[in-house]
């Protein structure tokens, strides 16, 4: 069966670097311009207890879960998607991709300083005293760990950056996303 393409943008990174808060400005600007847009975090897809051992992360459960709301959401009208999430590898992305018939994605890494992920994680105030240390060391391991397991398309500096910049930058590192694509190859 031959499915229509769906521009589908991915947004990766640390804990603190702004992957919901920046989707959240890209599906605003999307829906200005008036695109029909899907928005979904990955981490809330799969907020479920207890994890199987052998995913910790939940992944496969994210991925039914995606499949599913995906379903819903071109039922109302959606026909592009960005997510926001942690991407570990090249299986991660394709099992989200795979979740979607039709689906175009483009994975963007989002990085930040150290300090800047520190402060960031300080602002939600979701963390106290030695949760905001163990959030931070877990953020920086990240990041270190994404970057050398890079399966980004391209990445996006937040630092220093207006949330509007980089979600303009991310769009337009994404080719002007979503502007219609093509199906890429299998």
């Amino acid at each position: 069966m031959r499915y229509e393409p769906v521009p589908f943008l991915i947004l990766s990174g640390p804990p603190g670097v702004g992957k919901t808060t920046v989707s959240w400005e890209i599906f605003d600007q999307v829906v200005d311009r008036g695109g029909r847009p899907a928005l979904v975090d990955l981490d809330l897809l799969g907020a479920c207890w207890p994890v199987p051992a052998d995913d910790p992360h939940n992944e496969r459960l994210k991925a039914l879960n995606l499949e599913s709301v995906w379903q819903n959401f071109q039922r109302a009208g959606a026909r592009c998607l960005v997510a926001a999430g942690v991407i570990e590898n090249r299986d991660g992305l394709q099992m989200y991709g795979n979740a979607i018939p039709g689906a175009v994605p483009t994975l963007c890494r989002l990085t930040a300083a150290d300090h800047e992920l520190r402060s960031r994680i300080v602002g939600r105030g979701r963390e106290r005293g030695d949760g905001i240390e163990k959030l931070h060391r877990r953020a920086i391991q990240l990041a270190h760990e994404l970057e050398q397991n890079d399966c980004a398309d391209f990445w996006v500096d937040t630092n220093d950056r207006s949330i509007s910049d980089v979600a303009g930058l991310v769009r337009a590192g994404a080719g002007r996303w979503p502007r219609q694509v093509s199906a890429k190859p299998a």
